[in-house]
């Protein structure tokens, strides 16, 4: 009988654990959403990123959602052209993600140097900023058009080498290394800015 109780109660703590409320607000390609409640796992996330394009700020997306521990980061990407910066925390009780955060404020330049792509190929220079600690590389491939892209990144965004895919693109081939210039400069196909464009937008809005 003992027994039955210490698992009936460990299969209530379980499931509680699993039950946790969150505010969801994905935001459209106008930037607004409908928030909602929904159930996840055990993390809620609150999270802004904003979109930089030649120095520019183009938009902040602001994002509610389930979390999961690789979301939980807060850095910069710095492909040169485009930039992306992201704030995000994450919490574990019931509607705990209704805070809104703030952008991530621009960051004077560290003094690293990675290579970056443009339309002319992948042997451009980009300087890093704030804590852009590595340079990374990665091939992204929609179809049979393959893109390389490369720029800074911060450590908290490095996931290493691997692969991953967003709706309609596959990336391979990532990889994050120390040092100034040390993730090579290759050709590449396809123009630069018209496969990331879409490929960012597909990350933001899914």
């Amino acid at each position: 009988m003992t027994s039955q109780v210490t698992l009936l109660l460990i299969c209530t703590l379980f499931s509680r654990a699993l039950s946790l409320t969150c505010h969801q607000c994905l935001p459209s390609t106008s930037g607004t959403c409908t928030s909602e409640q929904i159930t996840c796992l055990d993390q809620c996330l609150t999270s802004t990123t904003a979109v930089y394009m030649s120095g520019t700020k183009l938009t902040d997306y602001n994002i509610k959602t389930c979390g999961v521990p690789e979301l939980c980061v807060s850095g910069s990407l710095n492909l040169g052209t485009v930039k992306t910066t992201s704030n995000s925390k994450c919490c574990s009780t019931n509607l705990c993600n209704s805070e809104t955060l703030p952008a991530l404020p621009q960051q004077a330049p560290n003094g690293r140097m990675c290579y970056t792509c443009d339309d002319n190929g992948c042997s451009a220079k980009v300087s890093c900023e704030g804590d852009e600690d590595r340079c990374i590389s990665a091939s992204v491939q929609q179809g049979s058009n393959t893109v390389s892209m490369k720029g800074c990144v911060s450590k908290s965004l490095c996931v290493g080498s691997g692969s991953s895919s967003v709706p309609g693109f596959g990336v391979s081939k990532l990889q994050c290394c120390e040092g100034n210039l040390c993730n090579g400069a290759e050709g590449f196909t396809l123009s630069f800015l018209l496969m990331l464009v879409p490929l960012l937008s597909s990350i933001l809005f899914t």
